[in-house]
Formats: structure tokens, sequence, C-alpha cells
């Protein structure tokens, strides 16, 4: 198979770990446990006065790793686990530079991204490179805060700017569809294992990357 085209770009240099990102809430959200996302009154004051809550979008670290799993059992429950998309994410870390979660005001992680190293095609030689995006979760105590649209919008940001070509999820149209992702161009590839092919999508970063694309999905990432 022909190689995605993805143009030849080095790595710019990112910020450290630690570095922050901040941007208001918009749309879908969560809370810790612990800490709780909004007040009622903060909570009444986003969505009829326009206060401004902000939130801040950090790289992942080592130490967020415990938190940030309490927080998808929270969210998604343990099936997260049992996932097609997990068998491409177990054993490897993230893509560099592409492991994001969200913080509240009191330091309690809200919401989670990753992106994955992923190939398709017969054995992964001369398969085509692209990422694999998951799973996106927010803590289900504070809903419709914008969040999990935050997120996504920096994780495609991010990509783009590291000279990615395509990003790939197992996802809801309606709300995925927000962000440009389609299965319009995902119907000759496959995920490992059982899933919902028409929640199959994919969103193209550079013009033509997921033509022809075809072939299982295979981890290609670094191995943890």
């Amino acid at each position: 198979m022909n190689a995605l085209a993805i143009p030849s770009v080095g790595f710019p240099a990112i910020p450290s770990p630690g570095a922050l990102h901040h941007a208001p809430l918009a749309d879908m959200g969560s809370a810790a446990l612990p800490a709780p996302c909004l007040s009622r009154a903060e909570e009444v004051g986003s969505r009829g006065e326009g206060v401004a809550l902000p939130v801040s979008i950090l790289d992942e670290t080592p130490a967020d790793f415990a938190e940030r799993d309490a927080l998808l059992d929270r969210a998604m429950g343990p099936r997260w686990r049992k996932k097609s998309s997990h068998r491409l994410r177990r054993g490897r870390l993230p893509a560099q530079g592409l492991a994001f979660v969200a913080r509240n005001a009191a330091g309690a992680i809200v919401g989670t991204v990753r992106l994955w190293d992923v190939t398709a095609g017969e054995g992964g030689r001369d398969g085509r490179a692209g990422l694999l995006l998951g799973p996106l979760a927010v803590d289900p105590a504070c809903k419709s805060a914008g969040i999990g649209s935050m997120l996504m919008r920096h994780a495609i940001a991010e990509a783009r700017r590291r000279g990615h070509g395509a990003i790939l999820l197992v996802g809801d149209a309606s709300y995925y569809g927000r962000f440009g992702f389609t299965a319009g161009k995902t119907g000759e590839l496959a995920m490992p294992g059982p899933y919902e092919r028409h929640r199959f999508l994919g969103l193209e970063l550079v013009e033509g990357a997921l033509d022809d694309a075809r072939g299982v999905l295979r981890a290609s990432g670094r191995k943890a």
C-alpha cells in the first residue's frame, strides 16, 4: 500500500508536560467526584449570564494515570478496557505529545483524551499511518460544560500542527460530526475485533490522506 499523504515535517518544540492551555467552557463537560466541577451559582451564571469559567488543558503526565483511569471508570464503566479500540492501545504509549487532561479550578481531572499511532495494511508493512483517537471521556458530575468539545478541538489542532494526516475513531457521528468526522472514507478500513461499522469515522487533517485507505488497523506506536 501507498503511504498516507502526510507532509514530511519535523516536530516543533512543544510545551513542557506541565504547560497550561486555558479556555472557557463551551458545551459538554465533567468534574472529578472529590471536587465538584461547578457550584450551582457558577453553573447558572455560566449558562445564563455569560460568566467565563476556566478549565485548563494540560499535557498528560505519568502522575495523572491513576486519576485519569478512575475518571474513565466513572464515565464509561469497566467496559472501556474491553473495547476493540483498546486492543490497539494495550502495551503502547500514546502518540508523542498527543495525550491531554482537563483540570478544573480545584485541580481535579475532569476530562481526558489520547491519540495513538496506527497503520492499516497487511502486517503493517507499507501501511498507511494515522492516529486513533480515544477514549475521550468527561466526568459525569459535570454535563454540558464544553470540556469534551474543548479537548477534541485541542487534540485535533495539535495533531495537525505535528504533521499527522488523519484521525480515526469509533463513536457517534451525531457528536463527532461537529468536528468534521464522517464514515465517508472508512469503508475499506476495519478495526480488530467487534465494532459497529457505522460508528467507524475518520477526519483528514491533510486532504486526500484517507483516499483509497484499506486494511485492518494495527498498533504502530511506541511500546510501553
